[in-house]
């Protein structure tokens, strides 16, 4: 299925060298400012033309179909789509007989009886992550309380931001690509979000990011690390302050007398 979600649905649609891909997005709350201008700065991160990104450039500019009156949200299913420009079907014809490992040429050929898409990796392309682009921008919109960050930290084993594009320029002439890794940090959230077990944070984020083309792991806090420590090395401590004092009042209304004191209960 190409839908994640319960209370925010994000269900994305198309392939690469249809006429269009995009998403649909339900559980939008209503009243939110709108435009096609607001996806600009995500959309821009994540366009293709920087050294070591696809070659295929296309326009990606987002057309609002449904979900928006008057520039902002009605609450109804909010739908996006973008426009498949720049295509060369021709280049994927060998690619039935002749799978490229490490895509998913075979395996969808065999899923889907022959009947799949082929051009540009069809409905697994990595140009559907547009879609997912667009609908963390209506969800940041909605989580206007936290603070996204998001930056490339490593390129092909290298932590030197300044040897990244020799790094890529020599992989290229080699007919080769690189990997990296991505740090992403959430501030503001509030606290005790997500549910036990199977909707953890965790679970339900790797959930999504793994639906990344080309994604191969993801790590939280210290990661993988946290095998090889102490668990009096791997914990959290809390504030010093030890907010409340462990004492709750009804409503978990903060009962400090200071006014520029921060409540754990907000």
């Amino acid at each position: 299925m190409n839908t994640i979600g319960n209370k925010f649905r994000v269900s994305i649609f198309g392939e690469s060298h249809g006429p269009v891909i995009g998403v649909t997005v339900d559980g939008v709350l209503p009243g939110i400012p709108l435009s096609v201008e607001d996806f600009t700065q995500d959309l821009s991160r994540r366009k293709a033309g920087a050294l070591g990104t696809t070659p295929r450039i296309e326009a990606d500019a987002p057309e609002i179909l449904s979900g928006v009156y008057e520039g902002h949200t009605t609450g109804a299913p909010l739908t996006v789509i973008f426009r498949n420009e720049n295509t060369r079907s021709e280049d994927y014809e060998a690619f039935r007989k002749n799978p490229r490992p490490g895509h998913a040429d075979f395996t969808a050929n065999l899923k889907y009886g022959g009947y799949n898409d082929p051009r540009g990796g069809g409905q697994f392309s990595g140009r559907l992550t547009l879609g997912i682009v667009a609908a963390g921008v209506i969800a940041k919109k909605m989580m206007y309380f936290a603070k996204f960050n998001a930056v490339l930290k490593e390129v092909g084993g290298l932590t030197d931001a300044e040897k990244w594009p020799e790094a890529l320029k020599a992989a290229a002439a080699d007919g080769d690509s690189l990997g990296g890794v991505v740090e992403c940090v959430v501030e503001g959230l509030p606290i005790g979000l997500g549910e036990p077990f199977w909707d953890s944070v965790e679970g339900v984020l790797s959930h999504a990011v793994f639906a990344i083309p080309g994604v191969r792991g993801i790590e939280f806090g210290d990661g993988f690390e946290a095998a090889r420590m102490r668990g009096s090395e791997h914990i959290d401590l809390f504030p010093e302050h030890k907010c409340c004092h462990g004492e709750h009042e009804e409503g978990h209304h903060c009962h400090h007398d200071d006014p520029d004191h921060e409540c754990c209960h907000g």
